[in-house]
């Protein structure tokens, strides 16, 4: 189990998710996580609509998920995670949809361990 500090005392689970995507993708933005996780929850979502469950402007999920894609999809911003894709369905052909890519269902198999062996954010006593 990973440890916080020297003393070896076991790290929560929110700490140690945000610690796995820190390590994985330095410099990530709370958007970012965010984005991700709201289209892991929420397959095939469009940004306007992972902007309400954000909570913030179409603007900021647009940058957010954007950056989230792979290096070779049109739209890309920088860093270009990988974790997402944008695609059309078979009922909208000009609106594009938002999924994680094999990279990002692995990233997310990774997080849901984590959750499951979910520990107290404070210490006991």
């Amino acid at each position: 189990m990973p440890t916080t500090d020297a003393t070896g005392r076991r790290r929560n689970t929110l700490l140690a998710s945000l610690v796995l995507l820190r390590r994985m993708a330095p410099g990530i933005t709370m958007s970012e996580i965010m984005a991700l996780l709201y289209v892991a929850e929420n397959p095939g979502v469009r940004v306007k609509e992972l902007a309400a469950l954000m909570e913030t402007t179409a603007a900021t999920a647009s940058r957010a998920s954007r950056a989230l894609l792979r290096a070779e999809d049109p739209g890309v911003l920088p860093p270009a995670r990988g974790w997402l894709f944008m695609a059309a369905n078979d009922r909208e052909a000009v609106s594009r949809h938002l999924y994680l890519t094999e990279s990002g269902v692995d990233l997310c198999a990774r997080l849901d361990v984590l959750i499951e062996s979910a520990r107290p954010i404070r210490a006991p006593g």
